[in-house]
């Protein structure tokens, strides 16, 4: 249940995060936004606020931003409906009334002849009280009524393509922005609570039962060489242990002045994956000194969340070049049963530990979005930049021929590596 309930959670605070950094600048920007969903499937709850439903949806994987376009409008009106109006002084509509339940005084009543909510604006019908055919404009605030519920109909000046490029750029690279803006929130307060691992060879830490503990070392102490190589640093110290295999290991260390010898002999430690691999590596049960600071956390929490980024990137560009080398493998990719699988174990190991691989899917989730892709944020970027190099947008078969391509892609990978997950990790 906890591991449940832990995924729950962390992909809910992923996803939220994301969507509302679309959600924020898309607005700022001018562009409306009838629905802001987490999860996807039926819904379980909403709330309307300025001409938004926020949703939760039942399946916690995912989430979106619906923003008005002339591609995304649903006209409900049919030749031949009859509906009510109300009108302004202007004469132009202010609501569409899709049935009677509703409490509007002084309307007319209409049968569509032609209504175009995306280009004119505009409802061409015939009176049924004098039979004469007249067109309505649509008022820039105008709502459909049914049920009692309102529904704004997206002015044109309120919807996404009629944003300059700027705009529209900013509002798409908002979602992964603030997944590494929450990357950065995390690693930052995991500094300010734990400190930083230093990189200094310098014992915090001696675990019980250990090498290190039965040979003497102790907490402060430097290790200076090991068998006769100086140590430069913690990456190094533990490099130097790995060669020199299950084999004596000659220690210099030096505390508050005083240099010492010590020997051991480094024990193995054995690590099952949550694929049930077992991964081996020679330890002497020593841990890192901390570092701490005020200040410093937060440029701490800079360089993770940009190494963590740099480290993504680069296994996103080897997972790529290993499809050209014949070297792909499912099993480098992990999907939503693969992380949960990871994040139940992750949980199990504490709050601290779930934050920080919270902080790492964040930069990957980040990272990902960013893809070139036409269904991801990236893919949608590219036709915004063409536009904005091109002076013109790509063609609308064109573009939407592409962005099903992307589309059935990402889907057809999902299907695979979720798959792929439930074999490695169930059966």
């Amino acid at each position: 249940m906890t591991g449940i309930l832990a995924f729950i959670v962390v992909f809910g605070v992923l996803v939220t995060v994301h969507e509302l950094g679309h959600l924020i600048v898309a607005k700022r920007a001018g562009i409306m936004c009838p629905e802001f969903a987490i999860g996807m499937g039926p819904k379980i709850f909403s709330y309307k606020f300025n001409d938004t439903v926020y949703t939760i949806r039942l399946l916690p994987v995912g989430g979106y931003v619906r923003m008005a376009s002339s591609d995304m409008e649903i006209n409900p009106l049919n030749p031949g409906m009859r509906v009510q109006l109300k009108l302004n002084d202007l004469g132009e509509i202010t609501h569409v009334l899709l049935d009677d339940k509703h409490n509007f005084n002084d309307i007319e009543e209409i049968e569509v002849v032609e209504a175009d909510i995306r280009k004119t604006m505009t409802i061409r019908a015939v009176r049924t009280y004098d039979d004469v055919e007249t067109s309505y404009k649509i008022a820039h605030e105008a709502y459909f009524v049914q049920d009692s519920e309102l529904e704004r109909i997206a002015p044109a000046s309120a919807r996404f393509e009629s944003k300059s490029v700027m705009a529209r750029f900013w509002t798409l690279f908002a979602g992964p922005l603030m997944n590494f803006v929450l990357a950065f929130v995390l690693f930052t307060v995991l500094f300010y609570i734990n400190g930083k691992p230093s990189d200094e060879p310098v014992v915090g830490v001696v675990a019980e039962d250990t090498p290190a503990e039965e040979a003497g070392l102790e907490e402060g102490d430097r290790l200076l060489e090991i068998n006769g190589t100086e140590v430069r640093n913690w990456d190094h110290m533990s490099s130097i242990i790995q060669q020199e295999g299950e084999s004596e290991l000659d220690i210099t260390v030096e505390n508050d002045g005083e240099v010492r010898e010590v020997e051991m002999i480094p024990m193995v430690e054995a690590t099952e994956l949550p694929d049930g691999e077992v991964v081996e590596r020679l330890i002497i049960g020593i841990g890192h000194d901390f570092e701490e600071g005020l200040v410093a956390p937060l440029w701490w929490g800079v360089q993770q969340t940009y190494e963590m980024g740099t480290l993504i990137f680069e296994l996103v560009v080897q997972l790529f070049l290993s499809i050209f080398e014949g070297t792909f493998s499912f099993d480098m990719l992990n999907g939503p049963v693969g992380i949960y699988v990871v994040t139940e174990e992750v949980a199990s190991q504490g709050l601290l530990v779930l934050m920080n691989f919270t902080a790492v899917l964040s930069v990957n989730l980040g990272i990902m979005n960013l893809l070139p892709i036409p269904a991801l944020d990236g893919g949608r970027i590219l036709f915004v930049l063409y536009e904005g190099i091109f002076r013109k947008p790509l063609n609308k078969r064109v573009e939407l021929n592409i962005q099903l391509a992307g589309v059935l892609f990402v889907l057809v990978i999902m299907v695979l590596v979720t798959w792929n997950d439930i074999k490695t990790f169930f059966l």
